[in-house]
């Protein structure tokens, strides 16, 4: 008999105790691996200040560098010690700077006439408000365990929201080189001489790591590219005999900084000065920033789950962001999440222990303590490529990649909200695809019954006449047989309800055991991107439990959509077949031929299939 194998979740498997993780082997890969994500974090870290503080905010980068490298390091700590994941790696994100980058710009706008330090106290202010308000809503989700209700957001809304992001990404690093905005009013300045001088390199630099990255998965690769691009740009100063201060004049580095520390948390005597009604204006940004967090939240451990091949305890994952959020907030840091490539970077290194997370701290550190000194020798090129590389990626996986994966609808949904939300903004274009997606969804709904019915080989039988030996086998093992009428248009918000059913049955194998899951398709009409992705899950879940999933009765375009979203491929684990009776039929013939086997004694099988022919 098949022996079902227990479930990888962070519950049932046993993990090494936090004293443990000072074992020298895991020391020093957890050392290696915090140092790694950690320079790769400060790095991230100094362009997402470039992208926040920019424009009229550009003299105070310095300051925004020490919010970005401080909240990187208290994110990364709390996560790594509060994770229900070893080895969790946690930062800024891309999707979240973006928002406080609109939020930074609006309120500098607003307070253009005003004193420059009353604006930079405004403007962290607001920081440290979004990034408070963003750990308290998380951590009230995980406290009333609302996580999977919150996962059943649609597809097409994260990757509009994905993509929209992505173009927010280049036009920030755009500007982070030329000091302008990517606009149609200033694309004829930036293709002239010497702005396309500016950002020319940063787009090479961006294409040249999104190539490197796709080809090479080394943990190097990363912060080797963006040490190479570093020591390019200066070998380029030094054979073309071009002095730095001449380069810092030119454009080509940051600064200049005012002399001093680079992380400047708001003091009690500073609130006076803050504009706190210019802040309550900007309260819708704000919840666009909690919302968005919430999103890359859900995004990040639906990526980890598949990638680790783990489960992950969502509940648990809001409150440990929410935590750390709140103390990014109360040191003036901004909001973070999980971190894919990171997390991702460390298990493949071997290195998924708690400490890891806490290493990350010493490059940060680092920094802190060298001050603007070491900033004014950035390159712009470097920060602006490395926004550029972000945005792409998000655009060819969302706008390019998409386009082959995704059904008509849903595809141009996600191309309606990345237009929306650079149009009217972040909110306003998440809104714009809710509704899109409810409307799109009623409308294909309406037209058929969802209904479904669960049962197993204990109780339905195929058509095939058995004798009474092979019928008391299979009231004995049909319980081995999980099988799954489904019924009309499976969209987001049944496809999660599916897959839990899937797991709750799997999480009864020690009672009850299980062999075949049968899904029954005939009277399905069709399926949403996120009915996909769910199917994929329970496919993996099956592969991690060593149990076959039956497929029947797929209509033709429901069976192109599963091999487009790889649940479904050639695999001896994965059989279909045309109808749910031969499905059927064939589940209950691998169970009685596994039953001969085990008894040595086929007489009652072999009488059975003489009689049946």
């Amino acid at each position: 008999m098949i022996q079902p194998l227990t479930l990888p979740s962070t519950s049932s498997v046993e993990q090494p105790s936090f004293w443990e993780e000072f074992q020298p082997n895991r020391l020093l890969s957890s050392l290696m691996a915090g140092l790694v994500t950690g320079v790769i974090g400060v790095i991230r870290a100094i362009s997402y200040a470039a992208l926040i503080f920019s424009g009229h905010l550009a003299i105070h980068l310095n300051v925004g560098v020490g919010i970005a490298v401080y909240s990187t390091a208290a994110i990364s700590i709390v996560v790594a010690l509060m994770s229900s994941l070893p080895g969790m790696i946690a930062t800024p994100l891309a999707a979240p700077t973006a928002v406080l980058a609109v939020l930074a710009a609006a309120i500098a706008e607003r307070m253009s006439n005003a004193p420059d330090e009353q604006c930079l106290l405004t403007v962290t202010a607001a920081i440290a408000i979004g990034s408070l308000c963003t750990g308290l809503f998380l951590v009230l989700l995980g406290i009333f365990k609302l996580g999977k209700t919150i996962s059943s957001i649609p597809y097409p809304v994260v990757g509009g929201f994905m993509a929209g992001t992505g173009w927010l990404l280049v036009a920030g690093g755009i500007q982070v080189m030329t000091d302008r905005a990517l606009s149609l009013s200033q694309l004829p300045f930036l293709i002239q001489l010497p702005l396309f001088l500016h950002w020319l390199p940063g787009l090479i630099l961006a294409l040249l790591l999104l190539l490197v990255s796709k080809r090479y998965q080394h943990y190097l690769i990363m912060p080797g590219s963006l040490l190479c691009a570093i020591g390019s740009f200066y070998a380029i100063l030094f054979f073309s005999h071009t002095p730095i201060t001449t380069a810092r004049t030119n454009g080509w580095l940051l600064g200049p900084f005012p002399q001093g520390g680079l992380w400047h948390p708001l003091k009690m005597a500073e609130f006076t000065q803050i504009d706190w009604g210019i802040i309550l204006e900007q309260s819708g940004t704000i919840a666009t920033l909690m919302f968005i967090s919430l999103l890359s939240l859900v995004l990040t451990n639906n990526g980890i789950e598949l990638a680790v091949e783990r489960d992950i305890n969502l509940s648990r994952e809001l409150k440990a962001v929410g935590i750390a959020n709140l103390a990014a907030g109360m040191g003036s840091g901004m909001a973070g999440n999980q971190a894919l490539p990171s997390t991702l970077l460390v298990h493949k290194m071997g290195a998924n222990n708690r400490l890891a997370g806490v290493f990350k701290l010493i490059p940060c550190t680092a920094v802190l303590i060298l001050g603007s000194s070491f900033l004014s020798f950035f390159p712009k090129p470097i920060l602006g490529g490395l926004l550029l590389y972000l945005g792409i990626d998000l655009l060819w996986q969302w706008v390019y990649k998409a386009a082959f994966k995704l059904p008509v609808l849903d595809y141009l949904t996600v191309l309606s909200i990345a237009i929306a939300i650079n149009i009217f903004g972040f909110l306003q274009g998440v809104v714009f695809g809710l509704t899109l997606s409810v409307f799109l969804f009623t409308l294909k709904y309406s037209r058929v019954d969802a209904t479904k019915n669960e049962s197993s080989g204990a109780i339905q039988r195929s058509n095939i006449e058995r004798s009474h030996e092979q019928v008391e086998i299979l009231n004995q093992k049909g319980e081995q047989i999980y099988i799954l009428q489904l019924h009309g248009f499976i969209f987001f918000g049944t496809a999660n309800q599916l897959l839990d059913q899937v797991r709750d049955r799997v999480e009864q194998i020690p009672q009850k055991p299980l062999n075949y899951i049968l899904l029954d398709f005939h009277l399905v009409s069709g399926l949403d991107s996120s009915a996909v992705l769910s199917f994929y899950k329970i496919k993996k879940l099956a592969q991690q439990q060593n149990l076959i999933l039956v497929y029947a009765g797929l209509e033709s375009t429901v069976e192109t959509l599963l091999q487009q979203g790889e649940a479904l491929e050639e695999s001896p684990q994965i059989q279909t077949f045309p109808k749910f009776d031969r499905g059927l039929a064939w589940c209950e013939e691998q169970i009685l031929q596994l039953e001969c086997r085990e008894e040595l004694s086929c007489d009652a099988f072999k009488l059975g299939m003489r009689l049946q022919r």
